[in-house]
């Protein structure tokens, strides 16, 4: 009786591996073209934000006849109450509920809008861009990554001799569009800004901008574990930009520097930064959204900036 056998077919291990190198390959190529669609998709969701946010803003000056105030101080029996703008548009972001919670009577921080089920601790996803990170947030309080644009800091040694006439004065309500609504000797104090103040050309001045990633802290595409910033949520009054530019060459421990030349995508502390390769979301006055480039100058940011000084925009952005 002849036995027959029956031969089957394996791979070798030669083969095995062979297809194992094939697949890491084919995942190594895949991997950064799914990272860029991705990245893609949250940039425009992220511009998608601003752009919400842009025409919130000129809603409420429709319904007001003013812009909000980007740090809005009001006179109470009880002191002067500070509030952010973002409190303010609440309802023209589909966030009626969170408006009604919230008083004005109060500080931002203070009584009700801070306790537990308090507004400010809602997390407000149009307040958010995708591309920053979830994690490591302030645990009471929602966050913003689009910050009003508003100052310049100080006398910046890297203002360029072109830009100084134009930024060297500052304003007590705020260069930017976004004003400041003080009180002075116990009375109401209204920047009153409108529209037709961005005299600049609505086109050609900032009003938003992503300052994305707070309350943690980011230098150059890197966080700082050991540092938080304070100013992140987007019911604070602080949680504005104020210019002042980064020096890309500063390594820790040492001292952050007072001021740099870099003005994109270089620190999330009162400047314009984010998670984007390559630059960052803006809302200018006109309500549209242009992506600023981050190897934009000091003098194009700070002509961006300014509403009512004359300036002429030099440079693609």
């Amino acid at each position: 009786m002849r036995t027959h056998f029956i031969r089957r077919s394996a791979f070798t291990l030669i083969e095995l591996l062979v297809v194992i190198a094939i697949i890491a390959i084919l995942i190594g190529l895949l991997l950064p073209a799914v990272q860029k669609v991705r990245e893609a998709a949250a940039r425009m969701a992220c511009s998608n934000n601003i752009k919400q946010l842009g025409l919130a803003i000129h809603n409420y000056h429709d319904a007001n006849g003013v812009l909000p105030a980007s740090f809005e101080q009001i006179p109470t029996p009880n002191g002067v109450k500070a509030h952010s703008w973002a409190a303010r548009i609440l309802p023209y972001i589909e966030q009626e509920n969170v408006y009604r919670q919230y008083r004005f009577d109060l500080s931002w921080n203070e009584g009700s809008n801070t306790a537990v089920g308090g507004p400010i601790r809602v997390t407000i996803k149009t307040f958010l861009c995708p591309s920053a990170p979830e994690g490591g947030r302030h645990a009471n309080r929602g966050a913003l990554d689009y910050a009003a644009t508003t100052e310049r800091f100080g006398n910046n040694p890297f203002w360029s001799a072109y830009i100084r006439p134009f930024v060297a004065q500052s304003d007590p309500y705020y260069i930017g569009v976004l004003g400041h609504d003080k009180v002075t000797n116990g009375q109401a104090d209204k920047a009153r800004r409108t529209l037709v103040s961005v005299t600049d050309g609505t086109s050609n001045t900032m009003m938003l901008a992503e300052c994305a990633g707070r309350n943690r802290r980011f230098i150059m595409g890197r966080e700082d574990p050991t540092r938080t910033w304070t100013n992140g949520p987007w019911a604070h009054p602080g949680s504005r930009i104020n210019i002042s530019g980064f020096d890309p060459n500063w390594r820790p421990p040492s001292p952050l520097p007072p001021a740099g030349p870099c003005v994109v995508n270089c620190i999330n502390d009162k400047e314009i930064y984010a998670f984007h390769t390559g630059g960052a979301n803006i809302c200018l006055a006109d309500g549209s959204v242009r992506f600023l480039k981050a190897t934009s100058t000091m003098d194009l940011v700070l002509s961006l900036l300014t509403r009512a000084r004359g300036e002429v925009i030099s440079g693609d952005f």
